[in-house]
């Protein structure tokens, strides 16, 4: 199989209408009601719970399958001091020089 660019690829239940995108809270599965509320939520668990799903869907595929022109890294390092961890997410995108529009695959 190669690579799949449409979005409902990586974003179950992804729509759109021409003006505005739209899926389900529970098509990113680390994101809640509450955490994406536009008065009360926090933008930072919006874009972490984003970041998690799509690189679920990118490290889930064959090598051979992700794209060239995009790649996704992910690490993780804990301190067990204070018990955080730090999740760096890394996307890394060709883009042509003068439009600055993603390189096509080949």
């Amino acid at each position: 199989m190669a690579f799949d660019p449409l979005p409902p690829s990586w974003i179950a239940s992804w729509s759109e209408d021409g003006t505005d995108v739209t899926f389900p809270i529970a098509s990113i599965p680390e994101l809640t009601a509450a955490e994406a509320d536009a008065a009360a939520g926090d933008i930072r668990n919006v874009l972490f719970a984003m970041l998690t799903e799509l690189y679920t869907v990118w490290a889930a595929q064959d090598s051979a399958d992700q794209p060239d022109n995009m790649t996704m890294t992910k690490s993780v390092s804990t301190n067990t001091t204070t018990n955080v961890s730090i999740q760096t997410f890394t996307v890394r995108f060709n883009t042509e020089v003068l439009t600055q529009e993603v390189v096509a695959e080949a």
